[in-house]
């Protein structure tokens, strides 16, 4: 699982501890990760405004750790506006004054934390997090004919890469995304994986893996590199592990 993270805190001390903090959880459980750090609300908002979704910075966040009390607009007002567009973002509260817990219900936070921020407490926290997020659906939002468009993850099969544009092959048909293919797989999860220089596939999809080909199962074939093929099989027999039950030559 790739896990987005962002914290928001304009006191750059706890930036660094938080950070440390994150570094150490994600490597005792063997996560990937990327993680934005922001020291103002606006900073965060400036970040994933939509005139700047194209940015190769710009993220949708799995995860995301919002101090209360900031100078500019607070944490609880920031995650309200958040909401209004994002409902599956984990929030996670960090404050010195536990008087907002009802704000937190409204925003539908996971939990408070209090500084000084103890560490067997955030990694509790964040565990309860990763095991949300598996149970949670994930959402892409691109740039589909001038407007963004949600798509999920699910729905995707696959996705083939031209020169200026990127062709998402859903379950219902095709949609054209005009972005550059690393920025759109930045934004995917950890269902697909790359099987040629033009194509990503959604592993949920797959049926069977030939030395040349991934074949869908409806049936459709997609072209497998030969430097690739060792990789996409130790990664699909540890998918099939994880769900049980299928072979693949």
């Amino acid at each position: 699982m790739n896990i987005k993270i962002a914290i928001c805190d304009d006191e750059n001390h706890q930036l660094q501890y938080i950070k440390t903090l994150i570094t150490k959880w994600t490597s005792i459980n063997k996560l990937q990760y990327t993680l934005d750090m922001y020291e103002s609300a606006e900073q965060f908002k400036n970040a994933i405004s939509e005139n700047n979704w194209l940015d190769e910075n710009v993220k949708s966040y799995d995860i995301l750790l919002l101090d209360i009390q900031m100078g500019g607009q607070d944490g609880i007002a920031l995650a309200k506006e958040l909401r209004e567009t994002d409902e599956k973002s984990i929030i996670i509260f960090i404050t010195a004054i536990p008087d907002f817990i009802q704000d937190g219900y409204d925003v539908s936070a996971l939990h408070y934390l209090m500084k000084p921020v103890n560490e067997d407490k955030l990694f509790a926290v964040l565990d309860r997090a990763v095991k949300q997020l598996a149970k949670t659906e994930r959402t892409l939002f691109l740039p589909v004919d001038g407007e963004m468009m949600r798509i999920s993850e699910a729905d995707i099969m696959y996705i083939e890469s031209f020169a200026h544009h990127q062709e998402i092959w859903l379950k219902s048909g095709c949609v054209s995304v005009k972005m550059p293919a690393y920025k759109l797989e930045q934004q995917l999860g950890s269902g697909f994986i790359r099987c040629h220089r033009s194509y990503i596939v959604n592993k949920k999809y797959i049926s069977k893996i030939t030395k040349t080909d991934i074949v869908l199962d409806n049936g459709k074939e997609i072209p497998l590199s030969r430097r690739l093929y060792n990789e996409v099989s130790r990664a699909m027999l540890s998918y099939v592990k994880e769900r049980h039950g299928r072979s693949y030559d």
